[in-house]
């Protein structure tokens, strides 16, 4: 098995990490404890983000790179897997931030991940000073999108991070776009005043249930869904809900036991979003009813877009 797919650049990359790595562990062991941190809040901020991924691809199940394929690159490398190697990367960027270097972007593979590195440039430079835990948040998405999408046990993760992505990318790009001033509104005419008693306005409550769709045989969010869970969020925190249940569910077309693994995988990636927009994992309680909790109800063996969904619930 070929660890890295079609080429080893992406190896090289990961070996070119690990000595950056030592160089800032030295720079790192040089100074003293009663120093004061390193870099600059957004350096930190990245030091923090790329940590928690170090811990987090350390957990994924172990694919055995190809035997030797490392060893020309690194003869001291006693990694042989891919959760050991990503480990190994995001560690690297760790120490790198923690030394006051900031870690350089990966690079794009492809012209999706060509474009979203430009747009990650631009907004990087614009609001890491001001925003920097929001544009810490935003490089280690990006990172982290491309480093698991060389392994090929880690596209679920991949994706997972494409999707933080694209949430914490336009988070950032709209705290760093100048605000315009709006035009002076033209003073409103006095209202007539009235002696009849008013009854207090209540605000309407807000809405506890929120559902996401997916497109047929596929547990892969849209961007456009990342909205729905942005309100989930606001709404939770603002209502001071502390649990969110999760449950997927299927249209009725293909097998009933295919249909409830596909809807426990809408609600786990769901749960990762989530995770990934600031939710604790403690508060997310994920299950999936397959095909047996119909929004539409239909006969079986019919596509149905209402029924490809993910409902979300805020419960105190």
């Amino acid at each position: 098995m070929r660890f890295l797919g079609a080429s080893g650049g992406q190896g090289r990359r990961l070996i070119m990490l690990a000595a950056a790595g030592i160089l800032a562990a030295g720079l790192t062991a040089c100074s003293s404890d009663d120093e004061e941190a390193f870099g600059t809040p957004f350096t930190q901020a990245l030091y923090k983000d790329y940590s928690d991924l170090a811990g987090q691809a350390a957990s994924l199940p172990a694919e055995e790179a190809e035997a030797g394929f490392f060893d020309w690159l690194d003869p001291f490398s006693s990694s042989s897997s891919s959760s050991d190697l990503l480990s190994e990367a995001f560690t690297t960027k760790a120490d790198l931030a923690n030394s006051g270097t900031e870690p350089e972007l990966e690079a794009a593979s492809n012209p999706a991940q060509t474009t979203l590195r430009a747009r990650l440039e631009r907004a990087l430079a614009a609001g890491k000073d001001q925003f920097p835990e929001q544009a810490s948040r935003a490089q280690a998405d990006y990172d982290c999108w491309v480093l698991y999408g060389t392994v090929p046990a880690a596209a679920a993760a991949s994706q997972t991070c494409k999707t933080a992505l694209d949430a914490s990318l336009v988070r950032l790009e709209t705290a760093a776009r100048p605000a315009s001033a709006p035009a002076p509104a033209p003073a409103p005419a006095p209202a007539p005043v009235s002696t009849a008693p008013v009854a207090p306005a209540s605000a309407p409550a807000a809405s506890s249930n929120f559902s996401v769709y997916f497109d047929f045989d596929s547990w892969t969010l849209k961007a456009e869904q990342l909205k729905v869970l942005d309100d989930v969020i606001a709404t939770a925190r603002t209502g001071g809900q502390a649990n969110i249940n999760i449950v997927g569910h299927t249209d009725t077309s293909g097998a009933s036991d295919y249909n409830q693994r596909l809807s426990v995988r809408r609600a786990n990636v769901v749960v990762e979003a989530l995770v990934q927009m600031g939710a604790r994992r403690a508060a997310l309680h994920a299950s999936g009813v397959g095909e047996t909790d119909l929004a539409v109800q239909t006969e079986d063996g019919v596509k149905e877009a209402q029924n490809r969904r993910t409902v979300i619930s805020l419960q105190p």
